[in-house]
């Protein structure tokens, strides 16, 4: 298939066309991902920009402080195998990039259903996922203690994850609703937790109660965040909360949120609604960072178009930056700020970078002030667009869109995912332009 056949499907369509896939089941989503698995001759890709033939992005880019330069992704919609350097690597709508000092920096590769890691030498490696999609291996054993290889386990959509300090790997298994561990000692895999999508805390029960958390259900998770005692932050996207797994305890219990899906300028953070994706056919939303402090955490209301700080210590929420329920693209500010589906976080010192999704940006808040300016885009799409703006084109500018030039005058298309590098620098899923870039910083 033609990769510009892409262009009549949303990411809410492409979830739903997979949503009822059973484990292990080729679907049409799968086929129209253009699934090529190339040759296993790893191109040489240390030669010129003019010696490689035919449309590709830059592999020789100044990392000049304030350029934007390819970090991973030929921009093609797909997946070519794996073990090709990674400017030469396809991807399909990637989700989000994370980089830690447990372990390599893992990509969510949302369509091709994997997660895949960045090896020392460039290359890519997939370590959860198949060229299926479904909800675990084909017997069963990733739900059981014995767990199941990596790569024998079919996911759906996979959105986001994070290294605890042990080297493993928690992904949020976005579209089963469950979260999984990859051990990189053993390539195992295994359901950490939820099962079947829901939500089943007593309906009587006080807000804010711990519940043994072996039955707990989860609603489409979109990200999590593991603090320094181990215990783990929850978006549950569709059950509209934020939730905290106890670890030592097992217990889980809502931090925020009423369950109800709303317009809320904040108030005490158990009463106070989220506005995060809930259509029939959601696309991914709702996304969170944590003060150095673990004090204040940030929160990406999407479809609400806001900021919001949760002071975890008085457990109320205030709008840090835009105004509740009004979208728009607009510096300045905290309450003249306008944001457009903000969907990813990332929060270095005292600013706190923001995937602005349909605004085609990332933008930069002074948390101290809740000042916002544009950091990465024009606020153009690299691919012009007629009517939706989820509905993604392809067009010959996604090959270069900037790069090698001041971040403020290139385009992004569509970003989902922001994550800072080991170096501080900012790494971006520029999910419809289906790469990674990264601005120096």
């Amino acid at each position: 298939m033609n990769f510009r056949a892409w262009s009549w499907l949303t990411l809410g369509a492409l979830a739903a066309c997979t949503s009822g896939a059973k484990d292990g089941e080729d679907t049409d989503t799968v086929e129209d991902t253009d699934v090529v698995v190339a040759d296993t001759d790893v191109p040489d890709t240390d030669v010129a920009d003019t010696d490689i033939e035919g449309p590709h992005v830059l592999h020789i880019c100044a990392p000049t402080v304030g350029n934007i330069c390819p970090y991973a992704g030929s921009s093609r919609n797909g997946f070519n195998g794996d073990g090709h350097d990674k400017l030469d690597s396809w991807f399909s709508f990637p989700m989000s990039i994370t980089f830690s000092p447990y372990g390599k920096p893992a990509i969510a590769d949302w369509n091709n259903h994997k997660i895949r890691v960045v090896n020392d030498d460039g290359t890519l490696t997939t370590i959860m996922g198949t060229n299926f999609l479904g909800d675990g291996d084909a017997l069963g054993n990733d739900a059981k203690p014995a767990g199941a290889l990596g790569t024998d386990v079919n996911l759906n959509h996979p959105t986001q994850q994070e290294y605890r300090p042990d080297g493993v790997l928690v992904s949020a298994s976005w579209h089963t609703h469950k979260l999984r561990t990859w051990d990189p000692a053993t390539n195992l895999v295994h359901v950490y937790l939820g099962s079947s999508p829901g939500f089943n805390e007593p309906a009587n029960a006080t807000a804010g109660t711990s519940f043994d958390a072996h039955s707990c259900l989860l609603n489409q998770p979109r990200q999590i965040h593991i603090d320094s005692a181990g215990d783990m932050y929850i978006v549950d996207m569709r059950n509209e909360r934020i939730r905290k797994l106890d670890v030592d305890a097992w217990t889980i219990s809502t931090v925020a949120g009423t369950g109800a899906k709303a317009v809320s300028a904040g108030g005490d953070a158990l009463t106070s609604a989220f506005n995060f994706p809930k259509s029939g056919n959601p696309e991914p939303g709702g996304a969170i960072a944590m003060s150095a402090d673990e004090s204040v955490m940030y929160i990406a209301d999407t479809e609400s178009h806001v900021i919001k700080a949760l002071d975890l210590e008085s457990g109320t929420i205030t709008v840090l930056a835009g105004l509740a329920g009004t979208s728009g693209d607009v510096d300045g500010a905290s309450a003249d700020a306008r944001f457009n589906y903000p969907v990813g976080l990332a929060l270095d010192g005292d600013t706190l970078f923001v995937a602005d999704a349909n605004n085609h940006k990332v933008r930069a808040i002074d948390v101290t002030t809740g000042a916002v300016s544009t950091f990465v885009g024009t606020g153009e799409p690299t691919c012009a667009y007629l009517g939706d703006v989820a509905l993604p084109e392809m067009c010959d500018e996604q090959y270069a869109a900037g790069d090698g030039g001041p971040a403020s005058q290139a385009t992004l298309y569509r970003p989902f995912g922001v994550d800072l590098d080991l170096d501080g620098n900012l790494v971006i899923a520029d999910t419809y332009n289906n790469r990674f870039r990264i601005v120096y910083r």
